[in-house]
């Protein structure tokens, strides 16, 4: 029978009644960083750890030579579970409430820009807005915050209107008619054609079929 060694545990052959050289290697995993994000399997805003794995040559148990550096990655409070750095960038949650912030500041402003209240919002108009916000995206919308969006860029029209063209992607069909709706009713009656000719392009924008958007001021047009 062949004599039994111990060299993959880092031990040495020799007298067992004399000295052992312990030797091998283990990996350190050194916590880089802490923060929130939003982890995929709870499905909801955690607290993290950001994890650095080094291999190390080690002379009993005593790190000596850094040997190999990992790929870092983010560790779970929750769920402890381990996911790649670049899950920090994903938040859905809040790509969702960006989205919404910047589609509610478009429609105040194509609203405004419509019904020729870009210097200041009345009352009527406001209400207005944060109705046809609550239809289109489910989120009430003060009526400062209204006031807020209308001042941050209402006046220039063609900005506007590329913001609206941004925003075209978020939408489903549905959506972008009820954001061009919501245009047309801000218009006074009867639909000028300027203001027709307005709403042409924000459809436009928004990626609508021609036929689709005819329909629409068509029926505007004739209330």
């Amino acid at each position: 029978m062949e004599p039994r060694t111990y060299e993959h545990l880092g031990i040495q052959p020799g007298d067992w009644g004399g000295s052992m050289i312990i030797w091998g290697t283990y990996v350190t995993k050194k916590v880089v960083s802490t923060g929130q994000f939003y982890c995929p399997r709870c499905a909801n805003h955690r607290s993290y750890k950001l994890r650095r794995p080094k291999k190390w040559g080690h002379l009993y148990w005593i790190p000596i030579i850094p040997m190999e550096e990992f790929d870092r990655y983010v560790e779970c409070d929750g769920c402890k579970g381990a996911y790649q750095e670049i899950v920090l960038n994903h938040d859905p949650v809040r790509a969702q409430r960006d989205m919404e912030d910047s589609l509610s500041r478009v429609i105040c402003q194509i609203m405004c820009l419509m019904a020729g209240e870009t210097g200041g919002v009345s009352l009527r108009l406001s209400d207005q807005i944060a109705s046809s916000i609550h239809d289109i995206l489910k989120i009430d919308m003060t009526p400062a915050a209204i006031h807020a969006a209308v001042s941050n860029g209402a006046n220039d029209l063609q900005s506007v209107l590329s913001d609206v063209e941004r925003q075209a992607p978020s939408l489903s069909a549905r959506g972008k008619e009820l954001v061009l709706r919501a245009a047309l009713a801000a218009a006074s009656s009867p639909l000028t054609e300027p203001r027709r000719a307005f709403g042409a392009e924000i459809g436009k924008r928004l990626g609508m079929m021609p036929a689709h958007v005819s329909g629409v001021l068509a029926e505007f047009a004739a209330n």
